[in-house]
């Protein structure tokens, strides 16, 4: 396998490789390694259209990935590991590179993607003791992620998606940016040299499979894996969310409101029907439904079964489901939305959501929580976990079932009814504190993010 990404990049550039040719050329074993460790859907090993939910996890991925290993760089820079020194204000470049990566992340977790891997390999790693492989490595690979962008784009655009559009080509600057700024480290003069981008990749599947043809996902090299987004430093970063009106692509890229889509339907036969809200579930939606958890965890359906990005979906008042064929036969094959990053995207900011350090006791109803209280820490987000909430996420389905938490407890106005509530939200969920209406499940209740996500999405009327 080549490890030298500015040499395979050469080769992707010259040659306009089809996915499946590109990659037969990593080898039987490299593809075996690639799909038992990532599971990637079927549309990135093959000559068929990506969804969005395909493009998003492959973005994730490759963001993950930056900032992850321009850690490693960073890291060994401020211990004088080169062997040209870094001057501190290329660090601070660095520095605010890493996070804005992380931003990216962010933002492409709070939209539902779901990283096909955190943990990666490191194929040559004088990329952490040598500055002209580090920054020769980062202009490549920053050539990939822009063309990566740029066929995003593209498929965006065909999928009447005008916002996904306009963020796509925001990350892809931001890229650009930084491979500038990896010239000009160089001595490349001058450090911006093409007036038009290379469009590498006709999918963002090719990309996923050239960084794994690189060597830094299933290689062989040194493991390193993402280290949440509690150690990144955002300091020196002012724009921290995509901004700016829509782009309207067509006349007709805007879809309309749809609260067609929760109109009653009729029994059908091998179903359960739920008169409450008119609707049926059947096959692997009814049997996940009823093993892992039933009403007082998902809710009634409030849809039926419908396509959207691409995925067989069904909304519940508390979660939509998702068919993933061959992604969770031992669960059906059905995972969860990513709701609760959906309905709170852009509150990343708000105290509750921002990350804390591990050792920062978190307070609760204006108070710290007492030595007593059993607290989980979960680096993976960087926010705490404990007393009845984490109990109830303990027995009530754990990560699967509602993911890791995205906040810290606190206040909140509940849509239902008005009233306000002690929440915590998760990936998947939020949690209510409810005194006294449900003991035997710690008076805790989970919110209607299924609703409201059609709300967000459709212009469903909620509640």
């Amino acid at each position: 396998m080549a490890t030298n990404p500015v040499d395979l990049l050469n080769t992707v550039t010259n040659a306009r490789v089809s996915r499946r040719t590109l990659f037969k050329g990593a080898g039987i074993a490299g593809a075996g390694l690639l799909m038992s460790r990532l599971g990637l859907f079927r549309s990135v090993l093959a000559d068929s259209p990506e969804s969005v939910k395909d493009i998003i996890n492959i973005a994730a991925t490759a963001e993950s990935m930056a900032v992850t290993l321009l850690g490693g760089a960073i890291d060994s820079a401020k211990k004088g590991g080169y062997d040209k020194p870094i001057p501190d204000v290329v660090v601070a470049i660095l520095d605010a590179a890493r996070a804005e990566e992380e931003f990216h992340l962010e933002y492409l977790l709070s939209a539902g993607a779901q990283p096909l891997t955190q943990t990666f390999t490191v194929p040559d790693t004088s990329i952490l003791s040598s500055y002209t492989k580090l920054f020769s490595t980062i202009v490549s690979l920053e050539t990939a992620f822009i063309a990566a962008y740029i066929a995003a784009a593209r498929e965006f655009a065909a999928m009447n998606q005008p916002e996904l559009v306009k963020v796509a080509f925001q990350i892809a600057g931001t890229e650009a940016e930084h491979r500038v700024l990896a010239n000009y480290a160089l001595g490349t003069r001058p450090a911006s040299d093409v007036a038009f981008e290379k469009a590498l990749f006709t999918t963002v599947g090719q990309a996923a499979q050239t960084l794994q043809q690189l060597g830094y996902i299933g290689g062989s090299g040194p493991q390193v894996t993402y280290p949440g987004p509690g150690t990144i430093n955002k300091a020196n970063v002012t724009v921290t969310a995509p901004t700016g009106p829509s782009v309207s692509c067509s006349p007709a890229a805007t879809p309309p409101a749809m609260p067609g889509i929760t109109a009653p339907a009729q029994p059908q036969p091998g179903a359960t029907y739920f008169k409450e809200t008119g609707h049926n579930v059947s096959g692997a939606f009814l049997s996940y439904w009823q093993a892992f958890g039933g009403l007082a965890i998902f809710g009634y359906p409030l849809t039926e079964v419908m396509q959207e990005n691409g995925l067989t979906v069904q909304y519940f008042e508390r979660a939509r489901f998702e068919l993933h064929p061959g992604a969770a036969p031992q669960r059906y094959d059905v995972l969860l939305g990513l709701v609760g990053r959906e309905v709170t995207a852009g509150r990343e900011n708000e105290p509750p959501f921002r990350p804390l350090p591990q050792g920062n006791a978190p307070v609760w109803n204006g108070g710290m929580v007492p030595d007593s209280v059993e607290v989980v820490y979960f680096p993976q987000t960087g926010h705490y976990l404990g007393h009845g909430f984490l109990r109830y996420w303990q027995k009530f389905g754990g990560l699967e079932i509602f993911g890791f938490p995205i906040s810290e407890e606190f206040r909140e106005q509940n849509p239902d009814n008005g009233k306000t509530y002690v929440v915590q939200y998760f990936e998947r969920a939020r949690l209510e504190w409810h005194p006294g209406e449900w003991p035997e499940r710690w008076d805790i209740m989970l919110g209607r993010l299924g609703a409201q996500v059609l709300n967000k999405r459709y212009g469903v009327p909620y509640p």
